[in-house]
């Protein structure tokens, strides 16, 4: 259960990823400047706003009929009328430096990712000297957590520093390297170009989430130095770094900048409750909260097969998806990821876990909708982490609050909609700046239905009755509501859905052009179905219990 390299990664999507659901990290392992790329899952671009579109209710009789006259172009025209702003971004909170002073000529190097115990590790030679590092986030601690080691007495002498791609300063107090900074109030997507894509407000009086990062160090011997530049360590033999985070982040619905929480205090908290114990007892705990999950499922396609010894980058190469020791560690690092990027308290995981090192990340490193997101959730409770499905279970109670706004100002409907994409502050309108966007990704109003599905399912696994009648159902029936409201007859008496699309696949015309918006799509009726199909078995179940 390990992934194993004996390169360091040259590129991002070569580093290996850590997380606790709250904080990741990319690991890059280079040998003599060790690079970890951090996320914080609150950290985004923008502030709480007004996203839903009147007029979108205007045209809706007049794009419907269109689409009953088969002017399918036209309708594609009029959509863009219904259309809000473009999401917000999931940002980056910033890099870890290690700068090691002992030169790059090393060998016998090799890093690895532990799936099985949620660490990963680096190790090499310089000289006769063994380096090691051992790296994990920590859950019950909310840190990740660095060892660093040397087999002979005093041969660790490193600077370890923050820094960010955002606006930050950098602080050093009290036994610690710190960087306070702040998100953009505006990033537009990497595929919208805009003049001014990345707007940060005012200093002192922006609403943006603002973060904290901050490093500290325990020492088994040697000396250690804090100043601007970061820590520097000097003729050590043991050492480990501590990071923590935090953000100023306090709801899908309020400013951030009503200082509720303090991103200073909550990342130094984590960090003094981390530094008071020992590192065997923080991996002790880290290791028996992970493998609480991880080791619920075991999969063995073959034993009587092993792998060859060799980097599972040619591993791959070799084998493919033939071996089924391959194939089996596959499908336990989707199980990790999972765990590393989806925990109880957290914010669901988006388009790339819990992952990203871009202001202007691909698709704004959001949660889409229109199948990604529940992709992403698919094997939660197949794969016996339920525990893992909560952050996107609560992430759709909130997203039923702002969809309900939606689906009255946009269309005049009951109940709640969504559309192809979310980001945290529960945008529930269709994106693309009020007509940039193409309709055949950017609009489409069934969200809620699939999105209603996930409570379901854990219903299904959990037979959590309570659950059920006080969270899921309730929500699952609103979103039923909005259906009831929004299914229509067409000219021959059928209730259809009108405009409707099938996410990101256009038609071919009459006269052969290509069209994205028309009725009753089948993936749309085939949502609604599941959907009222999912009440009434809901419904009958809560009446058998009373």
């Amino acid at each position: 259960m390990k992934l194993r390299y004996y390169t360091p990664a040259k590129a991002w999507t070569e580093a290996l990823p850590i997380g606790n659901g709250r904080l990741g990290a990319m690991i890059y392992g280079g040998a003599d400047l060790e690079q970890l790329s951090l996320n914080e899952d609150t950290l985004w671009s923008g502030v709480p706003k007004e996203f839903n579109n009147p007029g979108a209710k205007d045209v809706l009789q007049e794009i419907r009929h269109s689409i009953f006259n088969e002017n399918y172009l036209e309708a594609d025209k009029l959509s863009k009328k219904m259309m809000g702003p473009y999401n917000q971004s999931y940002m980056p909170l910033g890099d870890l430096y290690i700068q090691f002073y002992h030169g790059d000529v090393v060998h016998s190097y090799e890093r690895t990712l532990d799936i099985k115990k949620g660490i990963a590790q680096v190790e090499y030679k310089v000289g006769n000297v063994l380096y090691t590092r051992e790296i994990f986030a920590s859950f019950p601690e909310q840190v990740i957590v660095i060892k660093l080691t040397s087999s002979k007495p005093g041969m660790l002498n490193f600077t370890s520093k923050l820094s960010s791609k955002l606006k930050y300063t950098s602080h050093f107090t009290n036994g610690q390297y710190e960087i306070h900074g702040v998100c953009p109030e505006h990033v537009d997507p990497s595929y919208y170009g805009t003049e001014n894509p990345v707007i940060y407000g005012e200093e002192e009086t922006t609403n943006a989430i603002k973060f904290a990062g901050h490093l500290a160090v325990k020492l088994q011997d040697g000396s250690c130095q804090i100043d601007h530049d970061g820590l520097h360590i000097h003729q050590a033999t043991e050492v480990v770094l501590y990071f923590s985070a935090g953000t100023s982040f306090n709801g899908y619905n309020q400013f951030p900048s009503e200082n509720v929480k303090n991103p200073v205090k909550i990342a130094n908290d984590h960090l003094v409750g981390a530094i008071s114990m020992s590192y065997d007892l923080l991996y002790m705990r880290h290791l028996e909260d992970y493998q609480t999950l991880f080791n619920r499922v075991e999969l063995n396609l073959d034993s009587s097969l092993l792998l060859d010894e060799l980097p599972t980058d040619h591993l791959i190469a070799k084998y493919g998806a033939t071996h089924p020791k391959l194939v089996e560690l596959l499908f336990q690092y989707g199980r990790y990821l999972m765990i590393s990027s989806s925990r109880p308290g957290s914010q669901p995981a988006n388009l790339q876990g819990i992952w990203n090192r871009d202001i202007r990340p691909p698709w704004s490193s959001n949660l889409t909708l229109n199948i990604n997101a529940e992709m992403n959730y698919w094997p939660v409770e197949t794969c016996n982490l339920s525990e893992c499905h909560q952050p996107l279970l609560d992430f759709i109670k909130n997203l039923a609050q702002s969809g309900a706004t939606t689906a009255l100002t946009n269309y005049g409907c009951r109940g709640w909609t969504a559309h192809h994409n979310a980001d945290i502050w529960c945008q529930s309108s269709p994106v693309g700046d009020y007509g940039h966007g193409d309709p055949v990704w950017a609009y489409w109003p069934m969200a809620g239905a699939w999105l209603s599905q996930h409570l379901w399912e854990h219903f299904t696994f959990t037979q959590d009755e309570q659950y059920l009648h006080e969270e899921a159902y309730p929500v699952m029936k609103e979103a039923a509501l909005f259906c009831l409201d929004w299914l229509i007859e067409n000219q021959d008496g059928q209730l259809v859905t009108a405009p409707s699309t099938s996410p990101e696949h256009k038609f071919l015309t009459g006269d052969g052009q290509l069209a994205a918006i028309s009725q009753a799509t089948t993936m749309d009726l085939s949502l609604i179905w599941d959907l009222f199909t999912n009440c009434i078995e809901a419904a009958e179940y809560l009446q058998a219990g009373e």
